[in-house]
């Protein structure tokens, strides 16, 4: 018996059609706008300009950060081997002990009130720039991680050191 409608037993596709319609424009928009948001131009630095300089200039931080290797691993000494070994990346900065990441914000944040009092308490005054000289390895991850504590930190002025093709 039938019900009405037509009795081939063939289902309307038209609107499944519509939906997968849908979802490849939406994932074609969504790829063209993603790809346009990366730069394949911009590379970060080498690692052996992610060590720290002999002479930075004055009153700036030049925040070096590597990923913890093998390589980066023997070249520190026992005792920063052992509190570095679950470290993702390791931070060095001129004259200090390389750091991990938590112990870079709680140092951020020193230097930043350090630098605030030096500046008689006007942050307009304050004329400490932030260098970031992160290794070509380092996961861009950990990057985002220590821009964000330097902002949370309070500092304004930022450098970014890369290579840029063509250069």
């Amino acid at each position: 018996m039938s019900h009405g409608g037509d009795d081939s037993g063939e289902s309307d596709l038209t609107p499944l059609l519509d939906l997968v319609l849908q979802l490849l424009m939406f994932f074609i928009i969504n790829v063209n706008l993603a790809t346009e948001q990366s730069n394949p131009d911009v590379k970060l630095p080498l690692s052996a300009s992610a060590t720290p300089l002999a002479k930075p200039i004055a009153g700036d931080v030049y925040l070096n950060q590597r990923i913890r290797s093998v390589q980066v691993m023997q070249k520190l000494n026992e005792a920063d081997k052992q509190r570095l070994e679950n470290a993702e990346s390791i931070v060095f900065v001129s004259s200090r002990a390389p750091m991990t990441m938590s112990e870079t914000r709680g140092w951020l944040v020193e230097e930043y009130r350090n630098a605030l009092k030096k500046a008689g308490n006007d942050e307009k005054a304050m004329t400490v720039t932030i260098h970031f000289r992160p290794d070509g390895d380092l996961v861009t991850e950990e990057l985002m991680k220590l821009m964000k504590a330097v902002q949370v930190a309070g500092f304004k002025k930022i450098k970014m050191h890369a290579i840029v093709r063509g250069e």
